[in-house]
């Protein structure tokens, strides 16, 4: 339901003059005419508090959605230094078809997968790093990389937090698609990782319906490697911006080496802490336009 179609501001009666002297037919006309209008504005009210008070009596509700990518896994049999065999692990939802994999220091491409394994054509220690032994039961994340430095890479989203008339698209997953038209607040944060002994500095901006958004893009740099540890920061900003319905946005993103990747980086134990996304994105609705 389009909520901002159904409030509608009452409009005050037109009173029909009074007679010189008191007459009680007229009297009366005019009382209902009043209230009439007062029930108007109590309805208008309740719309105003509540426009579905069949789902939440207390508040009134705005487009919104609560978006991130976190695919995250654990290695099902351990795999040597120079093994291109396919890759087992406990589940590969939560990944695209094709693409990259982090485990531990080492970045590892794959072109095809099963529901438990990572094959097609794997190739071991690309994007600067190197490969290495693993062992069973070790984490397996998801990364989002770029094929060179003049590649134009499309953020993924897989998992909704939260979600009111704004969506994933479901046949594109780097589309986030706006049901109701309005001034909107857009806010992202990237995990950005180089495992090269180069700094890098890639760059992310908005595109809106296939379209770069002027004076979107913003430059972060990111450190090289420190030991077998990654050069790591978060990129995050906002952005205010104006759609129609069934406008959509992607989050693009490029890198001057092709090295830097967009990683989810999972749970600690010491100390304990959650994983963290490679992509997290929240769009909350702030006026009509």
């Amino acid at each position: 339901m389009d909520y901002f179609s159904t409030i509608r501001p009452p409009k005050a009666p037109n009173l029909p003059l009074g007679p010189v002297e008191y007459n009680q037919r007229y009297q009366d006309q005019f009382l209902n005419i009043l209230r009439l209008y007062f029930n108007t504005i109590d309805n208008f009210s309740l719309q105003v508090v509540n426009t579905d008070i069949t789902i939440d009596p207390t508040t009134f509700k705005f487009p919104n959605g609560a978006f991130h990518q976190d695919g995250v896994t654990t290695l099902s049999s351990g795999i040597t230094n120079n093994s291109t065999t396919p890759i087992s692990v406990a589940s590969t939802a939560e990944f695209p078809s094709s693409g990259w994999i982090l485990i531990g220091s080492e970045i590892i491409s794959y072109t095809s997968k099963t529901s438990t394994t990572f094959d097609g054509t794997v190739t071991r220690g690309v994007l600067g790093s190197t490969n290495v032994a693993h062992s069973a039961g070790v984490y397996v994340t998801e990364v989002q990389g770029v094929a060179s430095s003049t590649t134009v890479g499309k953020m993924l989203f897989n998992n909704t937090d939260t979600s009111d008339r704004v969506s994933i698209d479901p046949t594109d997953q780097t589309k986030i698609v706006f049901e109701n038209k309005g001034l909107y607040n857009l806010q992202f944060s990237a995990q950005l990782l180089n495992f090269t002994t180069t700094e890098d500095n890639p760059t992310i901006w908005l595109r809106q319906n296939g379209v770069d958004v002027a004076n979107t893009a913003g430059l972060q740099e990111v450190s090289p490697k420190h030991g077998s540890s990654p050069g790591a920061t978060i990129a995050a900003w906002n952005y205010y911006v104006g759609a129609q319905a069934g406008d959509y946005i992607q989050m693009c993103w490029a890198s001057d080496t092709g090295n830097t990747i967009v990683a989810t980086y999972p749970s600690g134990t010491a100390p304990v802490h959650p994983t963290s996304p490679g992509v997290i994105l929240t769009a909350q609705f702030v006026s009509a336009v």
